[in-house]
């Protein structure tokens, strides 16, 4: 790892929207003096991306991968998490690809208790939560209520758990029951028809007792009907917004403000918080369910497919096919997001 001049081709995955299909496109480009190459094993899969490929740019923000060469000025090397401003600062740079550059405040170092690809996901879904359970002021009497288990809500499941929250989930899907009760939940809901959630039991909000939640973190991806939800929730209960959509919110106001209730979005993360959860994630052992995918463009289409139709369980994982990495350097993910 030495300090270097030379101009490096990076070869990232982006995506045609007139042709449907993924392919590769390479660029020329300088090392920075304050910038990393990295040689990137592995990317994880955000359903981010999914409204990120239509854009034409370079995708994927959960890169991790190997220091190469640092540039003159480089001080550090530390981990980094690619967030989700990339599509408008680095259309020629993502995860999906063989090397990235970024700047040494974007790079954190991987705790070494943590595998290449669970730390992958972490760089989005595990610093996202974290972020917003901070950001929501959770106490450690509070009970967390999770709307969707996928990605994100999984993620937000086994760090609240770990955290030591009792967990509410609430899910459209009832095969997801046996795996939230693995990871820590205490209280399921399951959408039965709009506007209704029961129990195992068939129970609704009005016919039994379920447990006060304290902060709500909507992690599904479109934000659901709060009417129903606002029924679970204890007074002045905190609702987190972490659903990226176009779709006005509507709130039933009477419903919302009588009981003092507040909302809050959190979709990012600052660096204090990145830093803080790996250290957290490494601590606790807390790592996502994934599945692998290789990183090639059969490997992405079928990565993709699984995530639009909710098949993914939970979080996918693009494993670099070339080169073989043969001697061991410093692991690191990449960020594209302006640190705090």
């Amino acid at each position: 790892m030495s300090a270097t001049t030379d101009t490096f081709a990076l070869t990232t995955f982006r995506y045609s929207s007139e042709t449907k299909t993924f392919f590769k496109k390479t660029v020329g480009r300088s090392l920075g003096p304050r910038e990393v190459l990295i040689q990137t094993t592995h990317a994880g899969i955000c359903y981010t991306d999914v409204h990120a490929k239509e854009k034409g740019c370079g995708l994927g923000h959960e890169g991790v991968g190997f220091v190469l060469f640092i540039g003159r000025d480089v001080k550090s090397i530390q981990y980094c998490a690619e967030a989700r401003g990339f599509a408008y600062g680095e259309l020629d740079q993502g995860a999906f690809g063989d090397y990235a550059m970024w700047d040494e405040t974007f790079v954190y170092r991987i705790p070494d208790g943590i595998e290449s690809r669970e730390a992958a996901p972490l760089m989005c879904a595990g610093a996202s939560v974290y972020e917003a359970l901070d950001a929501a002021g959770t106490k450690p009497s509070d009970r967390v209520g999770i709307v969707g288990m996928g990605g994100l809500g999984h993620m937000a499941l086994i760090f609240a758990d770990s955290m030591g929250y009792a967990v509410t989930v609430f899910s459209n899907s009832e095969r997801k029951m046996a795996d939230a009760t693995l990871m820590g939940a205490d209280e399921f809901w399951m959408l039965k028809r709009p506007g209704e959630y029961v129990n195992l039991n068939g129970a609704t909000a009005q016919s039994s007792t379920p447990s006060p939640i304290n902060v709500l973190l909507i992690t599904s991806n479109e934000v659901p009907d709060l009417g129903p939800l606002l029924l679970f929730l204890a007074r002045r209960a905190t609702i987190v917004l972490m659903t990226i959509q176009l779709k006005p919110l509507l709130v039933p106001y009477m419903a919302f403000i009588l009981p003092g209730h507040r909302i809050i979005v959190s979709t990012e993360a600052s660096r204090k918080n990145h830093l803080a959860m790996l250290e957290f994630a490494d601590r606790k052992g807390a790592a996502p369910l994934i599945e692998e995918f290789p990183m090639t463009e059969a490997g992405l289409k079928l990565a993709f497919a699984k995530l639009e139709r909710g098949e993914m369980r939970y979080r996918g994982v693009l494993v670099a096919q070339e080169p073989e990495h043969g001697r061991k350097r410093q692991q690191v993910s990449s960020e594209s997001e302006d640190g705090d």
